[in-house]
């Protein structure tokens, strides 16, 4: 199973966080998204039809320099509204204010 295929599963089986599991799909949300190789390969996901697939590359890409497309998805979740929508706005507000850091903890 390709690296992308299993974020994207973990980030859907994770959801709005309230998993019991919700620890075990992040470690593999994060061990996936470690093993990309070509990180633009990611930029294909902020068209996810999933909103957490799409808030969760968008964050990490954001944090990682790729600003334009990410910011374009989080405003896009914004205004759909939702728990996914306050969390792209909390993401934007964090990167406006310079301190936003990949949820994964890539530099």
């Amino acid at each position: 199973m390709s690296h992308i295929l299993n974020f994207c599963e973990a980030v859907i089986a994770k959801g709005d966080g309230t998993s019991p599991d919700d620890s075990k799909y992040f470690d593999i949300m994060k061990n996936s998204i470690i093993l990309i190789d070509d990180q633009t390969e990611l930029l294909v996901l902020l068209k996810h039809e999933n909103d957490w697939v799409v808030n969760w590359v968008a964050t990490h890409l954001l944090s990682q320099s790729k600003s334009h497309q990410a910011l374009l998805a989080l405003n896009t979740l914004v205004k759909n509204g939702g728990v996914v929508g306050f969390s792209a706005e909390i993401v934007i507000q964090q990167f406006e204010c310079g301190e936003l850091k990949s949820p994964f903890g890539i530099k």
